[in-house]
């Protein structure tokens, strides 16, 4: 999946990182067993000998293992820091008058989200958020342990109950980008899903005002309902 906020491509370099070091380890270590086994064979029926290496060998294995180990370390340091930094908005996104990131609250429950955006209307399972807009995610449960995954706008992050974790995103491109479960929460933790809904600045404020008018419609709804029962 292509990264679609600047902290995902700093994972995705961390990943490739990690993967080039591996590839790296495993090629040194079967070469040299290919060239120990190639130069020290013998003869059938020969006498097995001793064979100790020098020390300069040791040595030079030694700081180069020390060179590698500490470019790998450095590298990590450096795109796990990068990773970390939280974007600004940039010229197309929603310019807050106090240059505050969007803030919105991401309920983690048996077996859905729920997203509850600044003037107080709510969605389930489907979050929209204005472009090149700094978003910040409140992640919070109600239950179990639960993690919020959409690959391509951040990393992973867990929703706990009793504790406060952030997921921190600015999206480049309009679109919906998808997530699931990544964390075992109960029975149905496979089908809990969630979904991004990128838009236009112009778009998310149209959403956020009908879905706050249309939760106080229902609201109203079901109070007129009770109160017309009760005065029967």
């Amino acid at each position: 999946m292509a990264p679609h906020s600047p902290g995902t491509d700093q994972i995705d370099t961390l990943l490739w990182i990690g993967f080039v070091a591996a590839a790296i380890v495993v090629v040194a270590v079967n070469a040299g067993l290919a060239h120990a086994l190639r130069r020290h064979r013998a003869g059938r029926g020969a006498e097995p000998r001793q064979v100790r290496g020098g020390r300069r060998i040791q040595l030079r294995v030694g700081a180069a293992l020390t060179v590698f180990a500490t470019a790998i370390l450095v590298l990590s340091l450096v795109f796990t820091d990068r990773a970390r930094q939280t974007p600004a908005t940039g010229p197309d996104g929603l310019q807050a008058s106090n240059s505050e990131p969007l803030r919105i609250e991401a309920t983690g429950q048996q077996w859905i989200w729920r997203y509850d955006y600044p003037n107080e209307a709510f969605s389930y399972y489907k979050l929209v958020v204005p472009i090149d807009t700094t978003v910040v995610l409140d992640l919070v449960s109600t239950d179990v342990i639960h993690t919020w995954d959409v690959p391509e706008l951040a990393g992973k992050r867990d929703a706990v109950p009793g504790k406060l974790n952030r997921v921190v995103f600015r999206a480049d491109e309009e679109g919906v980008y998808r997530g699931q479960a990544a964390t075992f929460s109960g029975q149905a933790y496979a089908a809990m899903r969630t979904a991004v809904e990128v838009v236009a600045v112009e778009e998310y404020e149209s959403f956020v005002e009908r879905q706050d008018a249309e939760i106080q419609a229902a609201q109203d709804s079901v109070v007129g309902l009770i109160e017309s029962g009760e005065a029967r």
